[in-house]
């Protein structure tokens, strides 16, 4: 049972392809990999997705499988050529079926001039140059630049509080969804997520594709976090994807944006992915900068429930090095005697979420080894798992799906267990599965919760304190 409690998701890519590279990254603690279907081709992710399950098969272990759509992406035309857009220079841009103007940019969207609202903004690559509207007139948009900074061919282009004009889920995003449930994959996650029907759609889906994936929204629209509440209401976690809303709000603004999405993601049990450049600097160097060291520190004293790595493990030259690196400044920084974003009080909707809580309380009360959860639906370990209390939680599942779907869950270490016939049977076997699988010493005290009847989502309503056989 690993002593980290921050969750680590690796990108998949050409550097962790080869089978023994993958097996030293599930050795070193990777929680759950990432399959970005923004790069290679169906089969690429099909191979890949296959490849985890089988590492995960010879670790003897749960590895969770995410897969990350691509969403709607623009980008200026093929035919831009490079040059440099000074500040307060006013250029033109239109849809991919409008003419080219002078020194007009055109994007790869028809109706490009549609999307544009009085509060957007026109934001080109990585920030810069950026644009602010002045007119509109008829397809042609007329916009000045904020910014100094150079446009060239397929640059990216966001459009800030743009119109719902753009499907949240593309032609494309839908092949790659009926490949994940091909895939039996554990969660999809959804780029540039607007508001909460996004999200909605995305469960129905994956719901008519037979898929129990759980949803991720990536929050990287200025949009997507003034409609944080309606998005965690009904998504399964959130991704604070840093790079597209560093874009869209400006750098400046990610920090706070990160910590309250963490802290409000937490408080209501949702999960919460912290991404984008945490150990940029390891795609070519062995050894992350001190800055990147405390970025991931902060995310982990946040409360993250999880860091994830991109190019690092993706394409970077040192793979295994990187994922080394961020569970030892995961650990390092677990040390802290706060953990930031935990909820503080009970949940009042239901009796076992009452229970549960209690249990949390009765653990920390009687310095308990562990806290012990068997589970039909992962539901008891992510309610105690935002509490972010330092005793870890170990969920017995008989479902390995369940199991696989909890490795994103803060202090959770999920373990395959068989059905029990009792609720006396469940508890025996739930002690020394602590000690045979969990690796709890004899003697050991720990608090278990159960229900009146085995296999009941939301029945939980006993809790006990019992020493390990």
């Amino acid at each position: 049972m690993a002593e980290r409690r921050t969750k680590i998701v690796a990108t998949l890519g050409p550097a962790s392809d080869p089978p023994e590279v993958l097996d030293q990254l599930l050795a070193v603690g990777v929680d759950c990999v990432r399959i970005n279907c923004s790069h290679g081709s169906a089969e690429d992710l099909r191979r890949r997705a296959a490849a985890a399950r089988d590492a995960a098969r010879r670790a003897g272990r749960p590895v969770g499988v995410l897969f990350d759509l691509q969403g709607p992406k623009l980008r200026l035309s093929s035919e831009t050529f490079t040059r440099t857009v000074k500040q307060g220079d006013l250029l033109s841009f239109r849809g991919a079926n409008g003419a080219s103007h002078g020194d007009g940019l055109i994007v790869d969207y028809s109706d490009f001039a549609q999307l544009v609202t009085e509060r957007s903004e026109l934001v080109i690559g990585d920030g810069v140059p950026r644009f602010t509207v002045e007119r509109v007139e008829g397809a042609r948009i007329a916009a000045r630049a904020l910014t100094t900074g150079p446009v060239s061919a397929r640059k990216g282009v966001n459009v800030t509080y743009a119109r719902p004009n753009l499907p949240a889920i593309t032609d494309k995003d839908a092949a790659d969804l009926e490949l994940a449930a091909e895939c039996g994959a554990d969660f999809v996650a959804l780029s540039f997520v607007r508001g909460g029907r996004d999200v909605v759609d995305l469960r129905d889906r994956l719901r008519l594709l037979g898929s129990p994936a759980r949803t991720i929204a990536k929050i990287e629209k200025i949009e997507a976090y003034e409609h944080l509440d309606e998005i965690l209401a009904v998504a399964d976690g959130v991704m604070v994807a840093r790079g597209d809303y560093g874009v869209e709000a400006g750098v400046a603004r990610v920090p706070l944006m990160q910590k309250d999405t963490i802290t409000r993601a937490t408080h209501i049990g949702k999960c919460v992915i912290t991404a984008t450049q945490m150990l940029e600097s390891m795609i070519h160097s062995p050894e992350p900068t001190r800055a990147e060291v405390a970025d991931v520190a902060n995310a982990v004293i946040d409360g993250t429930s999880a860091v994830m790595l991109s190019a690092e493990t993706a394409a970077g030259e040192h793979p295994v090095e990187a994922l080394r690196a961020m569970a030892e400044i995961a650990r390092a920084a677990e040390e802290s005697p706060v953990i930031h974003g935990r909820a503080l009080g009970v949940d009042r909707h239901t009796s076992a979420a009452a229970v549960l809580y209690a249990a949390v309380q009765l653990a920390e009360a009687v310095d308990a080894a562990a806290l012990i959860i068997p589970t039909a639906t992962g539901g008891g370990p992510r309610t105690c798992a935002k509490y972010r209390s330092d005793r870890p939680i170990i969920a017995l599942a008989d479902d390995p799906v369940v199991c696989s779907q909890l490795m994103l869950e803060w202090g959770v270490h999920p373990i395959t267990l068989g059905p029990a016939d009792s609720v006396d049977a469940l508890v025996e076997s739930s002690l020394l599965a602590g000690r045979d699988l969990a690796g709890l010493p004899s003697g050991a005290r720990v608090v278990l919760t159960a229900g009146r009847s085995t296999r009941t989502p939301g029945a939980t309503s006993l809790i006990m304190v019992r020493e390990i056989p």
